[in-house]
């Protein structure tokens, strides 16, 4: 439970931030819009798909920093995406206040890669028997 209440805040704070960015997906209400003009059968079978359909907020920042991609480190760990996170960054006079950041995700020792870029691992909230996906953007 904390885990989950945790990340919701992180999120709200995520979207107070000037620079936060939100896109509102109204798949849900778009299909009940759709489904006004059909007939009686249609309406049976289309409703059967609406069923997993939502409407939801993708949030995330506008585009991922491509220097942080590039820079090269030496290591032994194999390439990976460290994903991306709130942090509290110090600023002002002396370092003394501090302000909330996202730092975005990015691929560790990309220039280690042999192939193809590794997929990003999909981000869980929740309990083990119970996760929330949520898709990073």
């Amino acid at each position: 439970m904390y885990a989950t209440v945790s990340y919701v805040v992180k999120v709200f704070l995520y979207m107070a931030l000037k620079q936060a960015r939100s896109i509102e997906h109204r798949e849900y209400d778009e299909a009940m819009r759709h489904i006004a003009g059909l007939g009686v059968k249609k309406q049976a079978r289309f409703l059967q798909r609406v069923g997993s359909l939502y409407n939801g907020i993708r949030v995330g920042p506008d585009e991922l920093p491509q220097e942080s991609m590039a820079r090269e480190r030496d290591g032994t760990v194999a390439p990976h995406w460290r994903r991306g996170h709130f942090r509290m960054q110090a600023c002002g006079e002396g370092r003394r206040d501090r302000k909330l950041i996202f730092v975005a995700p990015m691929l560790i020792h990309a220039s280690q890669l042999q192939g193809d870029i590794p997929a990003p691992k999909p981000y869980r909230a929740g309990s083990v028997e119970n996760p929330v996906r949520v898709a990073a953007s």
